[in-house]
């Protein structure tokens, strides 16, 4: 019996060292990817088409194939890597092979432990498989790596169905030096008829009720207005006085965020189904004409960009707000640099609501304490707008040119004038 134990004990004892020696060599004191997170108008308009491609010429019940860039993947795989771990990622993709390196910080508590993750996948004539993983400086060939990868990736289909409609309907990835091809099957959306329609799981019951309840709270009250127009500021203060009656002390944040998106949607006049499945049979918003400092246009961009944020991040919605002044540029009203400032101003807006739940009860208390739309947004008039591409180029050369980087220095100026900003 002695030895028995005595034979657990080693055991134990080598079972330990051994996990002891699996951790440190996975977790590193360095993150070996730390680079610039970006996302340019470019990267947004490629995202779009192949959005628009999708959603207006992919029928369901057929299988396509659509090309990525290979620095779109790499940009947005490390925005991901940033926005949900606030960790860093760089992939580089050649003839049948894709690698990605992926640095983590791990235990907020602590400083200076990261988990470096780089793994190679493969071509193959479907699906690529993983034909190596490295954790620090643990090293896994493809005999061990793979398998574990794949019922890693069963298990996650089984916890989630997104997931497991994701894999599914994937059907080949064909990796290039300069692209990748992604070969996918799309069954539709349930049978729906309106393939147009962005419907994708933002959303869980608890959030839709929230939802839900402020659209009609706002519903109400629209169908009782009199007035040609309606100050952003009237309506924020009034749904802000609205989740008073809501939150807990825990959940301001949630409610905040709810109200931002509902009062967006009723700002530019869209109905809910076109991204929650869910609220198809909910009212539209009432139709009022919202506006911030007299103008509907502004209260549209400050609030685009405040949902953007609060929902993504600041990164994000900088990004689609100069993509759509470069859009107008080219095609639509002229670049408009008040436009700018507007999105600029939501975007901080909600980057500082979204910051905590305190930071979220303290922005609540700035509108609940009085404001006016002057004081969501500085000093606008003098700014240049309605500037075709060519008078654009002209005058300002382009987004990376010195002339338009000192009047987006004379907007962030002037953001910095607002009270709240300083809160």
């Amino acid at each position: 019996m002695g030895k028995l134990f005595k034979l657990i004990g080693i055991s134990l004892l080598i079972l330990f060292v051994a996990l002891a020696a699996v951790i440190y060599l996975a977790i590193d004191s360095q993150p070996q990817i730390k680079r610039e997170i970006s996302v340019s108008p470019d990267q947004i308009a490629r995202a779009k088409d192949i959005l628009d491609t999708h959603r207006y010429q992919v029928t369901p019940g057929t299988t396509t194939t659509v090309q990525l860039l290979s620095d779109d993947i790499d940009n947005a795989l490390n925005y991901l890597a940033y926005h949900l771990g606030q960790g860093y990622a760089q992939t580089i993709i050649n003839e049948q092979t894709a690698q990605i390196q992926l640095s983590l910080p791990l235990f907020k508590t602590l400083t200076n432990r990261y988990l470096n993750l780089q793994v190679t996948f493969t071509e193959t004539n479907r699906l690529p498989v993983l034909s190596s993983l490295q954790i620090g400086q643990l090293y896994l060939p493809g005999a061990i790596a793979n398998p574990l990868f794949e019922k890693l990736l069963a298990g996650l289909q089984q916890l989630n169905p997104d997931i497991q409609a994701g894999v599914t309907a994937l059907r080949k990835l064909r990796f290039a030096r300069d692209e990748v091809a992604i070969t996918y099957y799309w069954q539709g959306w349930n049978n729906d008829a309106d393939h147009t329609a962005l419907k994708l799981p933002f959303f869980d019951q608890r959030a839709l009720a929230r939802i839900s309840h402020y659209h009609l709270f706002l519903n109400a009250h629209n169908r009782q207005q009199t007035a040609k127009s309606v100050p952003l500021s009237e309506i924020l203060t009034l749904i802000m006085q609205e989740t008073t009656q809501q939150t807990t002390r825990e959940n301001v944040l949630e409610e905040f965020r709810a109200a931002l998106l509902v009062t967006a949607f009723h700002v530019i006049h869209v109905p809910f189904k076109l991204i929650i499945p869910e609220a198809a049979g909910w009212p539209n918003p009432v139709r009022t004409n919202i506006t911030l400092d007299g103008r509907s246009d502004l209260a549209m961009h400050f609030m685009a960009s405040a949902v953007i944020t609060a929902y993504s991040d600041t990164i994000l919605s900088n990004a689609i707000g100069l993509y759509k002044e470069m859009e107008d540029a080219r095609s639509g009203s002229g670049f408009s640099f008040n436009d700018l400032i507007a999105d600029r101003v939501g975007t901080r807006f909600a980057e500082k609501a979204m910051a905590s739940e305190d930071a979220a009860r303290r922005m609540r208390n700035i509108v609940l304490s009085g404001i006016q739309d002057t004081d969501l947004i500085p000093q606008w008039k003098d700014l240049p707008e309605h500037l075709p591409e060519n008078v654009f180029k002209a005058r300002y050369g382009g987004i990376d040119d010195p002339r338009y980087h000192r009047i987006e220095e004379e907007i962030e100026r002037r953001i910095e004038t607002l009270n709240w900003v300083h809160y």
